[in-house]
C-alpha cells in the first residue's frame, strides 16, 4: 500500500467499544456478567454524535458474527450477524451513516478459531462423517481430540496453512471490505502463518487500496508450552521465545517482524513503556526519559509502518486502575499519545472514567468482565483533549 492511500489511518482516533457493553437502550447499566447485556449495532449508530463530540474520527467494534458468547470471539457462523447485535442490514447503515459523518468503521476479524458448536467445526468430526477434516488441528487423526486455542478447550483452531481455509476467511474479510469497512484488526495474529496474513491483506487492499489490516501481535500469558501453536518469522524469534523463562521476551522485536506482513500492530511495546515510567513513579508529563524511550522505540520501525497506540483495551487492566485513579496522569497520557501523530485507539468508558478494584492479569476466570462494564449513560464524560 502507498503512503498517501492510507493517510487517513495517521491522524485516525479510534473508539474501541464492544457491540455489546457499549449501548442497548438502557441507563442504568446491566450488571457485567458472562451474558449477553443488550448493546446492538442501532445503539452505536445512535451515538456516533456522541463518539464524535468527544473527538474521535474512527469507531473500533468487536466482532460482529454470531457467536456463542457476548463478545464476539466465540465464532458460530461467519456468514450471519449475531442476532443479539442486529441484521446485515444493520451493520450497513452504521457503516454508511458513520461515512456521512467523516467517521471510519474498523471491523476485529477472528481467523483463528471457532465456538465448539460451529457448523463448521461440527462437520470436521469423525462421528459427523470428517468433512474438511483438515480444516481443523487433531492430535490424532483417529479420534475427535482437536488442538485448542491456547488450551481453551471449547475453540478449536482453524488450520489456516490449508488453502481452502485461508481462502474462506478471506472471502469473509473481502465481503467486510466491499460493504465498506474500512480497516481490519486481526485477532491473535501470532496464531497464524505469515503467508495467510500477507495474502488477506493483499486480497482486501484490491478491494479498496485505503483499507489498513493491522494485528494484535501480543506474547503476554503465552508460554512456551504453546509455541506450537504460534507462527515466527525466524528460528532465533522461535527461540526467544522459547527462552522467555529465563530471558525477557522483547514486544518490540515481535511486533518488528510484522512490517512487511501487515500495515501496522497494536502497540503493545509502547503501552509496556508508559507503564514502566508510571510504575518507577516518574509519571509523563515533563518526563526527558520517557520522551528518549518513545522515539528510541519508533525508530526501530519503517516510518509507513501503522503502530496504533493505545493505553488500555479489553483485555488487560484499565488505565485508570493502573495510574491508581489520577485523572490529571490518565489526560497527560492521552495529551502525550495524540502528540504523536500515530493512531491512538481509546477503549469506552475511559472518559467516565472506568476502573477496576483489582487486576485482571493471571487472575480467576472471566476477569476481563471487570474491564468490560456496561456505559452508565446516566454520566457526563470527561473534557477529552484529543488531538
Amino acid at each position: 500500500m502507498k503512503q498517501n492511500e492510507s493517510f487517513w489511518f495517521d491522524s485516525a482516533r479510534i473508539y474501541h467499544l464492544l457491540i455489546d457493553r457499549f449501548n442497548g437502550g438502557w441507563q442504568i447499566p446491566p450488571k457485567s456478567e458472562n451474558v449477553f447485556c443488550g448493546g446492538t449495532l442501532q445503539g452505536v449508530i445512535e451515538k456516533l454524535d456522541y463518539i464524535k463530540e468527544l473527538g474521535f474520527n474512527a469507531v473500533m467494534l468487536s466482532p460482529i458474527f454470531k457467536s456463542a458468547n457476548y463478545h464476539g470471539y466465540h465464532t458460530l457462523n461467519f456468514d450471519e450477524v449475531d442476532p443479539h447485535y442486529g441484521t446485515w442490514e444493520d451493520y450497513q447503515q452504521l457503516l454508511d451513516q458513520a461515512h456521512d459523518k467523516g467517521m471510519r468503521i474498523i471491523c476485529d476479524f477472528v481467523p483463528n478459531h471457532c465456538w465448539y458448536q460451529a457448523p463448521v467445526f461440527e462437520a470436521s468430526l469423525l462421528k459427523n462423517g470428517g468433512k474438511h477434516r483438515d480444516w481443523f488441528w487433531y492430535k490424532n487423526e483417529d479420534t475427535d481430540e482437536f488442538v485448542s486455542f491456547l488450551g481453551f478447550g471449547d475453540l478449536p483452531k482453524f488450520n489456516l496453512k490449508n488453502p481452502e481455509v485461508a481462502d474462506f476467511m478471506i472471502d469473509k474479510a473481502e465481503k467486510l471490505a466491499r460493504m465498506g469497512v474500512d480497516a481490519f484488526r486481526i485477532d491473535h495474529a501470532m496464531g497464524q502463518p505469515f503467508t495467510f496474513l500477507k495474502s488477506l491483506r493483499e486480497s482486501v487492499h484490491a478491494v479498496r487500496s485505503d483499507i489498513v489490516v493491522f494485528g494484535e501481535v501480543w506474547a503476554c500469558g503465552v508460554g512456551p508450552e504453546m509455541a506450537g501453536q504460534l507462527f515466527f518469522k525466524t528460528d532465533t524469534r522461535l527461540n526467544e521465545f522459547l527462552a522467555q523463562k529465563t530471558k525477557p521476551f522483547s514486544q518490540d522485536a515481535l511486533q518488528t517482524d510484522y512490517t512487511e506482513t501487515l500495515d501496522g500492530v497494536l502497540d503493545f511495546a509502547y503501552r509496556d513503556i508508559l507503564l514502566q515510567e508510571i510504575r518507577a513513579g516518574r509519571g509523563i508529563k515533563g518526563n526527558a526519559t520517557l520522551k528518549s524511550k518513545i522515539a528510541d522505540h519508533f525508530a526501530k520501525y519503517p516510518e509507513d509502518f501503522k503502530l496504533v497506540l493505545f493505553l488500555d483495551n479489553h483485555d488487560t487492566d484499565r488505565f485508570m486502575f493502573d495510574c491508581h485513579d489520577d485523572v490529571n496522569l490518565l489526560q497527560e497520557a492521552i495529551e502525550l499519545t495524540t502528540e504523536l501523530s500515530r493512531p491512538f485507539s481509546m477503549l469506552y468508558g475511559t472518559e467516565q472514567l472506568m476502573t477496576i478494584d483489582k487486576t485482571i492479569v493471571n487472575a480467576e476466570p472471566y476477569a476481563d468482565l471487570r474491564v468490560r462494564n456496561c456505559m452508565d449513560w446516566r454520566k457526563e464524560p470527561m473534557a477529552l483533549k484529543i488531538k
